[in-house]
């Protein structure tokens, strides 16, 4: 009998201390939706279709409401000593990875236990150009990235509820402040996250009066998407494809993702430039069940019309064509 409780005693005492620490680890309401959002956060994202859409003829706003092309890159980083869902954050402009205009350090951590939510935490880089992509120092840079080597502001996290199957993030009203005098602004930073979608606007304003200082005129955000990359090949013959001759040319491996991606050749027969483009649409004007496709361009550099287009059924992952003297082919291997 004093075995038996002894033993209960020693059962209800393991299982206290096995469910008090369970409960600090399991405890904290953000975990899923931290993990999610890491997930979804990850990746490269481009507004092509905006884009697309604002340059028709009869779209319905303002000349300087127009958005500038924007591609982000997500890549997830290993920093343990500035937190477990680290990302380098790079954004350019128009298609030229050398226009660079964001390099950030973000880093995502729920709020706590008591408190549904999760903050991305912003830092800069104090000698951002060795971080770029481009570099051949980012590799080595990003690896050995210490807390040094960045600075950040206070009240500038961007805090992220869950509404349905997004994450609508923004900054505390008017905590992130920086500048001095007449110029000291504080920052609206927006953002709504999806499996596929990345939306952000970034606008700065005048701390004595409200007004506008920089970034896009209007709250309408960078509507950019996830992007998808394919593997290309473009070939030009000097006669036709099923008469080969030495002074054909083949181009293989050429990178080139769905939002509006590119890639720059040289027709070495007749000297002229051309590139593809690659856009999965989804077109606005006709009804669901047919609006969306996917094509291929090729174009001349510096010509207005396409000199051929290829059509395939939205998100394929093989589209191609074949004209005699040029041909193009792409295929997805995620």
């Amino acid at each position: 009998m004093k075995t038996s409780r002894i033993f209960l005693t020693s059962l209800l005492t393991f299982f206290a201390v096995s469910f008090g620490s369970a409960t600090s680890f399991f405890g904290d309401p953000n975990v899923r939706d931290l993990q999610v959002l890491a997930k979804w956060f990850e990746g490269e994202f481009d507004n092509d279709d905006q884009l697309w859409v604002e340059a028709r003829s009869d779209w319905w706003g303002k000349a300087d409401e127009k958005h500038d092309q924007m591609h982000a890159i997500h890549k997830r980083i290993e920093a343990e000593n500035i937190g477990k869902y680290v990302f380098y954050v790079e954004e350019y402009l128009n298609n030229d990875p050398k226009n660079i205009v964001r390099q950030r350090i973000v880093s995502f951590e729920s709020l706590g236990e008591k408190k549904l939510g999760i903050a991305m935490k912003l830092y800069f880089l104090k000698d951002a150009p060795k971080f770029s992509i481009a570099a051949d120092t980012h590799e080595q840079s990003i690896k050995n990235l210490t807390k040094e080597d960045l600075f950040g502001l206070d009240g500038c996290d961007v805090i992220f509820q869950r509404k349905g199957n997004q994450y609508h993030g923004s900054m505390r009203d008017k905590a992130c402040q920086f500048g001095k005098g007449d110029k000291k602004r504080y920052s609206v930073h927006d953002i709504i996250i999806s499996e596929k979608n990345y939306w952000r606007v970034d606008r700065t304003f005048l701390v004595s009066n409200d007004s506008f200082f920089k970034g896009h005129p209007n709250d309408e955000p960078h509507k950019m998407k996830k992007v998808k990359y394919y593997y290309c090949e473009v070939s030009f013959f000097e006669t036709a494809y099923y008469a080969p001759s030495e002074n054909d040319k083949k181009y293989s491996g050429l990178r080139v993702h769905n939002q509006g991606g590119t890639a720059e050749v040289l027709n070495p027969i007749n000297g002229k430039k051309y590139f593809i483009q690659l856009r999965d649409k989804e077109y606005p004007f006709y009804n669901l069940e047919d609006s969306d496709f996917f094509f291929l361009r090729f174009k001349e550099v510096g010509q207005k019309a396409s000199v051929a287009l290829a059509f395939a059924e939205p998100k394929s992952n093989k589209i191609g064509f074949q004209m005699g003297w040029a041909s193009a082919v792409c295929e997805c291997k995620e």
